[in-house]
């Protein structure tokens, strides 16, 4: 990497602002600061390739052996999967992980970032708590570093992606309950503000939706957070409008399914004979709850690994300075929960 020798002066004096403003900024500081100011900042930042003395030092030849990984949840099943995936791949190029987890909060995202930068890691692997918030990593990749956002995706095509297909799947996954008899497929859903997934899978069941109903924004339920009894009223009221028919649920997340199957408990509906469901992750209690409940499997660990390959060929410059974006196919999982015939599916 060749030497930088633009001083936080130049990036105050081109963007027309005070050292002071450009410090607020590269510490993430933005009260009070307009987004035109934001913008121009950045915009200077990546024209003069400009490297905070923090950042560049994390940043130059000498090698570490450190790659970072934030996740959104350490507790979560599928999310052990990945970060295993990432240790493996790691371990076999001589490299060592350090993770940590942001419990879906930007701020804790935020802070984990900066101090692995501070221990000097070659590279971050992210899976983004708030897909709206994502400041501090521009300002990373425009100093240079390394990163590849795993699982989640954000807005701008900027960063090297590994990802599931959320949205083809979550419509293949739609046209099916169809195919097999339901007469009307609700969805169920965490809010969708903070998560490009939960939005891919909203919008990919609002299309798919339309081609066999003509009103699916009707049966979109989306919850703030994942309260039980906001399932329980949603749940009800979609079986009363819908009475006397076949009706299915498709649950956007593990989570959701699970506050699904609870509301369909309480409401004394059987599984699948009054109410079809299918969800996403197949996690060991969805092959034991009612005979075995339908789901998206996504690869986590394999998007572990593709997470990891990929930072390592950045890190070593054997890839072409195009972000990447890969997407690995996941697979539907057809169980008793969604089988309305006598045969099982």
């Amino acid at each position: 990497m060749k030497p930088n020798t633009v001083t936080i002066g130049k990036v105050s004096e081109v963007a027309g602002v005070s050292k002071t403003t450009v410090s607020r900024y590269l510490n993430g500081k933005y009260e009070h600061m307009s987004e035109e100011t934001k913008n121009r900042i950045r915009a200077v930042i990546e024209e003069l390739d400009y490297r905070p003395n923090s950042i560049a030092r994390s940043l130059k030849s000498q090698k570490t052996g450190l790659i970072g990984v934030i996740v959104s949840d350490v507790t979560n099943p599928v999310t052990v999967q990945l970060i295993k995936g990432i240790i493996d791949y790691c371990s076999r190029e001589g490299y060592q992980v350090v993770t940590a987890s942001s419990n879906e909060k930007a701020e804790k995202e935020r802070e984990y970032i900066l101090s692995m930068v501070d221990r000097q890691v070659e590279g971050l692997i992210v899976v983004v708590a708030d897909y709206n918030e994502f400041e501090l990593l521009e300002n990373l990749r425009a100093s240079g570093a390394k990163i590849v956002l795993a699982d989640r995706t954000i807005n701008k095509p900027i960063f090297d992606v590994v990802t599931t297909d959320n949205y083809a799947m979550s419509k293949h996954a739609i046209k099916t309950l169809y195919d097999v008899g339901f007469d009307v497929v609700g969805l169920f859903s965490s809010e969708l503000l903070k998560s490009n997934v939960r939005l891919a899978r909203y919008n990919a069941f609002i299309n798919q939706s339309r081609e066999y109903i003509a009103n699916p924004e009707a049966f979109a339920y989306v919850l703030q957070g994942d309260q039980e009894e906001g399932y329980r009223v949603s749940l009800a009221d979609f079986m009363k409008k819908n009475a006397g028919k076949k009706v299915a649920a498709f649950a956007s997340t593990p989570m959701a399914t699970l506050n699904l199957l609870g509301a369909a408990h309480e409401l004394g509906l059987k599984i699948p004979e009054d109410l079809g469901v299918c969800g996403y992750d197949n996690l060991h209690w969805t092959r034991l709850i009612s005979g075995g409940i339908s789901v998206i499997e996504q690869p986590f660990y394999e998007v572990g690994i593709e997470s990891a390959k990929m930072l390592i060929k950045r890190i070593r410059n054997e890839i072409e300075n195009n972000p990447q974006y890969v997407e690995l196919s996941s697979k539907l999982i057809l169980r008793n929960s969604t089988c309305i015939y006598s045969n099982p599916l």
